[in-house]
C-alpha cells in the first residue's frame, strides 16, 4: 500500500509543470519520493534543520546536489531563495509539513522544489503549499 501511494506522490510532483525539480522527505532523513533532487545526506541532515536557526540558515543558503542556493526568505514554515542571474535563476523553496500519514515517529515530512524563470516565488510558493495541503499534510 506504501509503494502505490509513493508511485502517486511521484506522479502528483510531476504533474506539477511550473516546478523543475522536486523531493519529500522525512525529519529523519527518509527520502519519501525525489523527482530529479538527488539530495546528498549532508543537505537533507541542514534541510531538516533549517528552521532551527535564522542565521545559519540564510548564511549558508541551500545546497541540492552541490549546487548552491542564497535563501534569502525565512518565514517558518516555508524557507526560500534562489541561484543564477536574470537570465538563468531558479528559486527553490522548501516547505515544512506535519503529515498526515508518517511513516514512524518522524514528527515532520518537507517538500523541496526548484523552479526555472519566468516562474517566480510569488506562483511557485503558493503551488507549494496547495500540493502539501492536498497531498501531505499540514504547514506547520
Amino acid at each position: 500500500e506504501m509503494e502505490g501511494r509513493e508511485d502517486n506522490l511521484l506522479d502528483k510532483l510531476k504533474e506539477e509543470k511550473d516546478w523543475n525539480n522536486s523531493c519529500i522527505f522525512t525529519s529523519t532523513g527518509e527520502v519519501i519520493v525525489d523527482n530529479g533532487c538527488s539530495l546528498l545526506e549532508d543537505e537533507i541532515e541542514f534541510y531538516t534543520k533549517a528552521f532551527d536557526d535564522r542565521d545559519t540558515t540564510v548564511g549558508n543558503g541551500f545546497f541540492v546536489n552541490d549546487v548552491h542556493f542564497d535563501v534569502h526568505r525565512f518565514h517558518p514554515p516555508l524557507i526560500y531563495g534562489r541561484r543564477g542571474g536574470p537570465e538563468d535563476g531558479e528559486g527553490i523553496a522548501l516547505a515544512r509539513v506535519v503529515p498526515n500519514n508518517p511513516r514512524g515517529d518522524e514528527e515532520y515530512w518537507y517538500l523541496l522544489i526548484t523552479y526555472l524563470l519566468p516562474i517566480l516565488s510569488a506562483k511557485a510558493v503558493p503551488q507549494m503549499v496547495d500540493f502539501s495541503n492536498n497531498n501531505l499534510g499540514e504547514n506547520k
